[in-house]
């Protein structure tokens, strides 16, 4: 075995797919099927089976991915071992949920290239109850998911233990109402829920309409109707559209998002929301991390504290 296998391996778990992986590694299909097979051969068991949604890793399968990426991790070690932080070179692999992909991740994967040039952010988007099964695969290293309430924090951090994963939050934030400029609550700064009941609601596919009674403290909701989109760019058009008005965490449409800045989407504050949207770091307890991932990590957290502090600046006033 050698440390080319050992690659090829690593990119068909993140691409889920032997012939994306080989497109990435600018390789042949063949090559990289010739490389898994004679690991196969030297270990003695299957490490991928096919499945309806690619290839995926065999129980087997999930054991040697830990130890690869331990060496893999070793080996990216010893390369920067003696590079100056300016030039660090390097991939870092990254489970974000949803909301995180499309709102904060962009940002903080400018920020990092600004500090880092030679490093490059692998990023997928996984669901939160999806976030551990591929850490223990070693699809990723890092996660970073978001939820609503306290409790739910304290529910993961007791199963991680378990795991041997850390749970850090990274920030809090608020609840908004986001309306369109044309519907007559863009007028106030902030409102009570049930004054939106009078309109349509319009939630993410991702949310839940459980997740919004939690959201608000309530056991039913009672708006005029429930309009459900997959994406968030559906949500902001058919808000724009004043098709009716959505409960999201503030970082979903910011002041500098184009529906916002353009006047098209407007934010007001909510008066009785119960519970508030957590953003946490995952990460294992004993992995040993690579310069690489420790410079990802602390422009994660240096963006985030920024975020932090707008979001209480704007509690505050």
């Amino acid at each position: 075995m050698n440390l080319e296998q050992f690659r090829y391996i690593k990119e068909v778990v993140q691409c889920r797919s032997i012939s994306k992986a080989a497109k990435q590694l600018y390789l042949t299909q063949p090559t990289i099927s010739n490389a898994i097979h004679n690991f196969e051969e030297e270990v003695g068991y299957k490490v991928f089976r096919r499945s309806n949604q690619g290839v995926e890793l065999t129980e087997d399968g999930e054991k040697v991915m830990g130890s690869i990426d331990i060496i893999l991790n070793e080996v990216q070690n010893i390369r920067n071992s003696n590079e100056s932080p300016g030039y660090i070179s390097g991939d870092v692999y990254v489970d974000a949920s949803p909301t995180i992909c499309s709102t904060i991740m962009p940002r903080v994967i400018i920020a990092c290239k600004q500090a880092y040039p030679g490093i490059t952010v692998h990023v997928k988007e996984t669901f939160p109850d999806k976030s551990i099964p591929s850490l223990l695969a070693g699809i990723s290293t890092i996660s970073v998911t978001s939820f609503v309430g306290v409790d739910k924090l304290k529910t993961l951090q007791n199963n991680l233990g378990i795991r041997n994963f850390a749970a850090e939050q990274l920030m809090t934030e608020s609840f908004m109402l986001y309306t369109s400029k044309n519907n007559p609550l863009a007028q106030e700064k902030a409102v009570d829920v049930v004054e939106t009941y009078a309109y349509p609601w319009i939630i993410q596919q991702e949310h839940t309409y459980e997740e919004n009674c939690m959201i608000l403290g309530e056991d039913e909701i009672c708006p005029n109707s429930i309009i459900s989109f997959q994406d968030k760019d559906s949500v902001k058009q058919a808000i724009a559209a004043d098709l009716g008005v959505a409960v999201m965490a503030s970082s979903f449409a910011g002041e500098e998002d184009p529906y916002v800045a353009a006047g098209l989407i407007c934010r007001v504050g909510l008066l009785d929301v119960k519970l508030d949207m957590m953003h946490v770091l995952v990460t294992p307890k004993k992995r040993k991390f690579t310069m690489v991932e420790k410079c990802f990590l602390e422009e994660l957290k240096k963006f985030y504290q920024q975020l932090q502090k707008k979001e209480q600046e704007k509690k505050a006033e």
